[in-house]
């Protein structure tokens, strides 16, 4: 049985942008938004200039959304440039507090807030916008080497290699996330592990339904997937009984996952599946010190006389030191090929 773990990296050839370049990317396709077509546009804009006054640089995304989770609950002052706009989600709790007027600065929760949303939207635009005719790396992977017996995880948000094993027909979102999101649907060839979460799952909201599973999933996400008759009856009509506005993700640096009865049951069973691994392959995935879990879960669970292959560019040799040092005897990093490239090869290349 092989294992397939993604990170970043493995996204960049379906047009996403590195972890590090991750803010830098949104900033620019917001600046390219028509405010007057697309809702909140106006706001998002505002939060990337209050976080260039904040912080100074757009670099590093999920350690500025560390550093806003650290800075309570009150509004931020960071003086007036002209460079912003009040959101208005800052302005509403202003009035909640009895202090309407709009001062300078943000409310850090919200500022958090409208930046995941606004990665929402980003990355729904690229995945609708690409062109899939051109053939990339997850395509490749999907159709030609994973099987049903292989372990995918990813620590990805975003839906490219959802949709290319979904059009290779190895997977159905019925239960190919590890959840019964449709359970009368027949079962999925293949799981897809996100054990960071995904731009396309939400929260329920309303009376009670806060913590029950599974996450729900929206009409347009259901259609970008390929299913354009497929629906959530528990999102209502309009989006009611739903939260669109914060996807279930963990991008910033404390990982924490705060929703166990959804978090717990998946890392179980992706850590049950990766005891029977005997190659693992790594793509564009650095272990950062940050993923404490994801380091253990890999460290902890796959043998120790499995051949990890690691294709993480100039990453490779660093990750391979952390394997070999945690004991694998059998450790092969390549600094260049990547998911892409490796996909494409015969056999006997790899």
């Amino acid at each position: 049985m092989r294992g397939y773990v993604f990170g970043a990296g493995a996204s960049v050839d379906a047009q996403y942008p590195l972890a590090s370049n991750l803010l830098t990317g949104l900033s620019v396709w917001l600046a390219a938004q028509d405010i007057k077509k697309v809702r909140k546009i106006k706001d998002f804009q505002s939060r990337i200039a209050q976080i260039r006054s904040f912080i100074g640089s757009l670099n590093n995304f999920e350690a500025i959304l560390r550093r806003l989770g650290t800075q309570g609950l009150d509004r931020v002052d960071i003086g007036s440039n002209g460079m912003y706009e009040q959101c208005d989600l800052d302005l509403f709790e202003d009035a909640t507090r009895g202090n309407p007027g709009g001062k300078n600065g943000f409310y850090p929760q919200y500022l958090r807030l409208d930046l995941v949303s606004a990665l929402r939207l980003y990355f729904l635009d690229l995945e609708s916008g690409r062109d899939r005719s051109k053939g990339y790396g997850y395509e490749s992977l999907a159709h030609q080497r994973v099987t049903p017996d292989d372990t995918l995880i990813s620590f990805n948000y975003d839906v490219a290699l959802d949709r290319a094993l979904r059009k290779a027909e190895k997977w159905d979102v019925g239960s190919g996330y590890g959840f019964p999101l449709f359970p009368d649907r027949s079962k999925s060839l293949i799981t897809l592990f996100k054990l960071h979460g995904s731009v396309n799952w939400f929260r329920p909201a309303g009376p009670g339904q806060d913590d029950q599973l599974p996450p729900l999933m929206f009409e347009r996400d259901l259609k970008l997937l390929g299913y354009p008759d497929l629906r959530d009856t528990r999102v209502g009509p309009e989006g009611f009984a739903s939260n669109e506005e914060s996807p279930l993700i963990l991008p910033d640096t404390d990982k924490k996952f705060y929703w166990e009865g959804l978090w717990e049951p998946l890392w179980n069973s992706a850590a049950e599946r990766l005891r029977h691994v005997r190659e693992l392959f790594i793509f564009g995935y650095s272990l950062p010190r940050s993923d404490a879990r994801a380091r253990r879960l890999l460290c902890d669970n796959v043998s120790r006389d499995a051949a990890v292959h690691i294709f993480c560019k100039r990453d490779s040799e660093g990750i391979a030191s952390q394997f070999r040092a945690c004991d694998f005897t059998d450790v092969r990093p390549n600094s260049e090929v990547g998911v892409e490239q490796w996909a494409a090869m015969d056999s006997s290349s790899r």
